[in-house]
């Protein structure tokens, strides 16, 4: 059998690939899908706090245009091949603070404790010992971070929102 009989033998009955993101775009408010999803995790790389859910409602709307007036795009929350490029371009958050996932609180201790204690005092909010424990002085750290922050609860829980914008300020 020549070569590409195999090959036509070998991708008959497979589902046809899937179009490139581009072939996809615009993407705006009310859509849904793998692809809202995609740039919903570009958002959250670069900083924006959003759940990646695969639907385009208010809140996306709302950081693409943020990230579109940042990067000097047009600002119409529109997700076309310029604003996509750009999102495209952002770079996953540093590596060299690595930060726990999940949540924590007063009374919480371990290794995840001590990366969210480093990355505290890296930001100098930070002067306590770096010893695990998630107390007092751990609490009046994230709520200093958190309070430089409108859309982040001041309470000194550390949690998915609080992690997002602490990569993005370890930058």
């Amino acid at each position: 059998m020549s070569s590409v009989k195999r090959s036509l033998a070998n991708d008959f009955g497979k589902a046809p690939a899937a179009p490139p993101a581009s072939e996809n775009l615009p993407v705006k408010r009310g859509d849904t899908g793998d692809l809202v999803k995609d740039v919903q995790r570009k958002l959250i790389a670069a900083g924006y706090s959003l759940t990646a859910d695969g639907i385009f409602g208010a809140g996306t709307e709302a950081a693409v245009i943020a990230f579109q007036k940042k990067n000097k795009l047009t600002a119409d929350g529109i997700v076309g091949s310029q604003t996509y490029a750009a999102l495209s371009k952002v770079k996953p958050p540093s590596a060299s603070y690595p930060l726990p996932s999940g949540v924590y609180r007063d009374g919480s201790s371990g290794e995840p404790v001590k990366q969210i204690q480093r990355a505290l005092q890296k930001l100098g909010l930070y002067s306590g010992s770096i010893d695990g424990q998630y107390g007092p002085q751990t609490t009046a750290a994230v709520r200093r971070f958190q309070n430089r922050y409108a859309s982040l609860a001041d309470d000194g829980v550390y949690g998915p929102g609080t992690r997002t914008y602490m990569l993005n300020a370890l930058k």
